[in-house]
C-alpha cells in the first residue's frame, strides 16, 4: 500500500514545480510589501487576490479585518493600522555628526508601529538601559539604547514609554560576524501581547546596526552623547485582510495551508504565499487531468497577519478544518550557513496528529539528503490554533535562523532575506504530496493508511520506551520523571492514531499496551512532593474562554498585567479531569525537562489571574 496514492506522485510533483513562478511571486510580493506599511499592505492582498482568482481557484476572497487597537477575536486584539510617511532618520549630533539610521536606504531602521516624532524631529541626550532602573527608569525626554533585539511581548517598551522617553534606540547583536552592518526588523512591542493595545503608549524606535550600536555603547563610556531622530509616520485605525481561496472537495471538510503575509522578507514569508500557491496549482491540475481524484476533503489556502489574522477568520470561518499545515519559513540562506537544517514542528500533545508520521515518512522517502528534524509541538506562532478549543491540530515546517551562537532572524541582509532554491524545489512537492494524500485520500486509503502508520507509531514508541530504560539504569532519569515522560509519549500516540477519526469517524480504536514500559520506573525511589507541588496537584481548571489568553481582553485596561508568560502546552493541557500538577509534568514530559517550584508557583499566580477574569474556572 502506498501512503502517498501513487508510488511516483512526488516525482510527478516535483515535474510540475516551477522555480521560475515561484520566484517570481516572491518578487512581485516582497516588493509590494517592503514599504512595511498598511496602504502597502492593501496593495498587495489585492494582487495575492488576483494570483488566486487568475489560477482558476474557488471561494476566493479577501476579508477586511478591523485594525483599530480595540477589537478582538478570540483573545487576540488586532493593532491598529500603521504608516511611514517619508524619510526618516536618526543623527548623532554630539560628540560629532553622523547619521546612523535612514529610511531611504532601508525602511527597517524605523521599527514597525513606532510613534512619530513631532514636526522636525527631536534631539535629546542618549542614556543606557543598562544604566537605568528598570522598574523606575530616569529617562524622561532622553533616548533610550538597549544593546539587545527588542522583544516583543514585554515589559520594557511599556516601562520606558511610561516614562516619558524620546524614543527608544536598540540594536541585535546576533548577526555581528557576517552582517555588522545591517539592522534587523521587529514586527511590534506590545507589553501584552505581540502589539500595542490602543490604550498603550507609544515611542518613536529606531533599529540601528550591530556596528553602530558598538559605536554608540563606546561613545557612551566615554561621555555625553546627543542624538537627532525624525520619524514620519502615523498610526490610526485602518484595515487588514485575510486572503483565501479552494479547491473544493466533495465534502466542505476542509485541509487548510496556512502561510502568513505583512513581513517584509523573502524567506519570511513570501516563500510561504508562493509556495502555497504553487502547491494548489500542481494538486488542481493532476485534479483536473483525472491524475488523482476528485478530493474527498477540500483544500483552503489561508494567507493573512501572523496569529492575529488567522485568529480573526477563524473566529468566523463557518466550515470544519480539520488539521492544518503552517508553512512559514521553509527555507533560509543562514541555515546554510550555520549548518542548520529545517524542523518539523509536530502537532503538539494538546491535540495530536497523525500528520507527524505522515510527513515523517515523506521526508524519509523521498528527501533523505536534506538536513532536517523533528520537535515537540509547543502552539508557537500560527500552530496556535492547536489549543483544544479552537481544535485545529497544526503542524508546522520552518528553517531555524539561529544556533545559540548566530541569530540571523529578521535580519536585513541576505543571510536571513534570501531563501535556499535545492531545498525549497524539494520541499514544495512535499508538501504538495502530503496534501494530496489528506485531501483525495477516501476511507478505504485511510483505513490502509492507519494500519502502515500505526506501525511507525508503535516502533516509535519502542524507540521511548528504550529512551525510559536507558536514562533511568543510569540514574539521569528520576520516577516522576520517567513516568511523566511515559504518559506524555502515550498521550501521543493514542492522540495521532485517534486523529484518523476526524476525517473517517470510526476508522480507529487505538490502545497502548498494558503496564507499557512501567518496568523501568515502578522499582526507583518515590519522592515525596513538595508543598508547592501538593498545591498544584490539588486544584483542578475548566477552560471558560476560547482560544489561549493572549491580549487579555477580558480584562480591564487598567488590570492588564504583564506577564513573561507560560508555555503555550501546560494552558492548553489543563482540564477538569487533569490537576495543575498532572497538565505540568505531562508539559515537561513532552520536553524532557523538569519544572521547578518556583516556576510552578509563577504558574499558579497565573491562573488565578486568568481565572478572576474568567478565562478558566476551578473545578472542585
Amino acid at each position: 500500500m502506498d501512503l502517498f496514492l501513487k508510488s511516483d506522485l512526488y516525482d510527478i510533483l516535483s515535474s510540475l514545480y516551477s522555480h521560475e513562478r515561484v520566484m517570481e511571486t516572491m518578487e512581485i510580493l516582497r516588493n509590494l510589501e517592503r514599504p512595511r506599511q498598511y496602504t502597502a499592505f492593501n496593495n498587495s492582498t489585492a494582487w495575492c487576490t488576483k494570483v488566486l482568482e487568475d489560477a482558476g481557484f474557488s471561494d476566493v476572497r479577501r476579508i477586511a479585518h478591523k485594525a483599530d487597537g480595540k477589537t478582538a477575536s478570540y483573545d487576540f486584539v488586532m493593532p491598529q493600522a500603521w504608516d511611514l510617511l517619508g524619510r526618516s532618520t536618526l543623527e548623532i549630533v554630539e560628540p560629532e555628526r553622523k547619521i546612523i539610521a535612514d529610511t531611504d536606504i532601508s525602511t527597517i531602521y524605523v521599527s514597525e508601529y513606532s510613534a512619530p516624532t513631532p514636526e522636525g524631529g527631536v534631539t535629546a541626550e542618549l542614556v543606557a538601559y543598562t544604566a537605568l532602573d528598570p522598574n523606575a527608569p530616569d529617562c524622561k525626554g532622553k533616548y533610550v539604547y538597549y544593546p539587545y533585539y527588542l522583544p516583543a511581548q514585554h515589559p520594557l517598551y511599556n516601562t520606558l514609554a511610561k516614562a516619558g522617553c524620546a524614543g527608544i534606540v536598540f540594536a541585535p547583536y546576533g548577526t555581528t560576524a557576517h552582517e555588522p552592518d545591517v539592522p534587523s526588523w521587529t514586527n511590534g512591542h506590545g507589553h501584552i501581547g505581540w502589539y500595542h493595545l490602543k490604550e498603550d503608549p507609544v515611542v518613536p524606535v529606531f533599529c540601528v546596526s550591530p556596528k553602530t550600536g558598538i559605536e554608540l555603547s563606546m561613545l557612551l563610556s566615554k561621555g555625553k552623547v546627543v542624538l537627532h531622530g525624525e520619524i514620519k509616520a502615523k498610526i490610526y485605525d485602518g484595515e487588514i485582510y485575510t486572503v483565501t481561496g479552494t479547491i473544493p472537495g466533495k465534502s466542505e471538510e476542509e485541509f487548510a495551508i496556512l502561510a502568513h503575509l505583512y513581513e517584509p522578507f523573502y524567506a519570511d514569508d513570501c516563500q510561504g504565499f508562493a509556495a502555497g500557491v504553487e502547491v494548489a496549482l500542481m494538486l488542481k491540475k493532476l485534479i483536473d487531468e483525472g491524475v488523482l481524484p476528485q478530493p474527498e476533503k477540500t483544500l483552503r489556502l489561508i494567507f493573512s497577519m501572523e496569529r492575529y489574522g488567522f485568529a480573526a477568520f477563524f473566529a468566523k470561518h463557518d466550515k470544519k478544518i480539520l488539521a492544518a499545515l503552517s508553512i512559514d519559513t521553509i527555507t533560509c540562506y543562514g541555515n546554510g550557513l550555520i549548518e542548520r537544517g529545517f524542523v518539523i514542528k509536530e502537532s503538539p500533545l494538546s491535540l495530536p496528529f497523525f500528520g507527524d508520521m505522515l510527513l515523517y515518512e515523506a521526508m524519509r522517502t523521498y528527501c533523505s539528503d536534506l538536513r532536517w528534524n523533528a520537535v515537540p509541538g509547543n502552539l508557537s506562532d500560527d500552530c496556535w490554533s492547536s489549543e483544544p478549543t479552537v481544535n485545529i491540530p497544526t503542524n508546522w515546517l520552518v528553517a531555524s535562523s539561529n544556533n545559540g551562537k548566530y541569530d540571523y532572524h529578521h535580519c536585513d541582509a541576505p543571510v536571513f532575506d534570501a531563501i535556499q532554491p535545492k531545498e525549497l524545489a524539494k520541499l514544495t512537492p512535499i508538501v504538495a504530496l502530503y496534501t494530496a494524500a489528506l485531501i483525495c485520500g477516501d476511507r478505504n486509503h485511510f483505513a490502509n493508511m492507519a494500519t502502515e502508520l500505526e506501525k511507525i507509531a508503535f516502533n516509535w514508541m519502542e524507540v521511548q520506551r528504550n529512551y525510559i530504560a536507558g536514562q533511568t539504569a543510569s540514574g539521569r532519569m528520576t520516577k516522576e520523571a520517567a513516568l511523566a515522560y511515559k504518559k506524555a509519549a502515550e498521550l501521543l500516540y493514542l492522540g495521532r492514531m485517534e486523529s484518523f477519526n476526524r476525517f473517517y469517524p470510526g476508522l480507529v480504536t487505538p490502545n497502548v499496551p498494558a503496564h507499557w514500559a512501567d518496568e523501568y520506573y515502578t522499582t526507583l525511589p518515590d519522592r515525596e512532593l513538595s508543598a508547592t507541588e501538593q498545591e498544584a496537584a490539588a486544584i483542578r481548571y475548566r477552560i471558560t474562554s476560547v482560544g489561549m489568553p493572549f491580549s487579555f481582553d477580558k480584562i480591564p485596561y487598567e488590570e492588564r498585567v504583564s506577564w513573561p508568560g507560560i508555555p503555550e502546552l501546560i494552558w492548553a493541557l489543563l482540564n477538569p479531569e487533569r490537576t495543575v500538577l498532572e497538565a505540568i509534568r505531562l508539559h515537561d514530559g513532552a520536553f524532557a525537562i523538569t519544572t521547578t517550584d518556583s516556576k510552578i508557583e509563577y504558574y499558579l499566580s497565573y491562573f488565578r489571574y486568568l481565572a478572576k477574569y474568567g478565562y478558566l474556572e476551578e473545578v472542585r
